[in-house]
């Protein structure tokens, strides 16, 4: 699981994150300036597809496999490797929270970072 440091140094899971701290790691990750206030990507619908857009560019494919595990659409994967079109629906109406987190497993990837030490 993807894992941040907070200010205090503990360690915490992504999804124990609160919304704020979740929308200070994604503008902190896009490079939003720091002295601008921070969208709302957890509730905000607009800034969740902006966050969105920006995992998309990044890393289609893994933002797509991540968040059809956060939203359970696992199940509606064929064995060919297509998606049921009620699958592609719980995709388009994920929440902005899960659209967030999402985002935030996408773009913090070390994969895609292998020289950031802080994730």
């Amino acid at each position: 699981m993807t894992r941040i440091k907070p200010i205090q140094g503990r360690m915490i899971d992504m999804l124990d994150m609160t919304n704020q701290q979740l929308n200070v790691a994604l503008a902190e990750l896009t490079g939003f300036p720091a002295d601008k206030l921070t969208p709302n990507y957890c509730n905000d619908p607009a800034a969740s597809l902006e966050v969105q857009a920006k995992a998309i560019e990044v890393d289609a494919e893994g933002y797509v496999n991540k968040l059809t595990t956060i939203v359970d659409a696992c199940i509606f994967w064929s064995s060919d490797c297509c998606m049921d079109p009620i699958g592609v629906t719980w995709l388009m109406t994920a929440t902005p929270r899960e659209r967030a987190e999402a985002a935030y497993m996408t773009l913090s990837s070390q994969d895609l970072h292998p020289l950031r030490e802080d994730i």
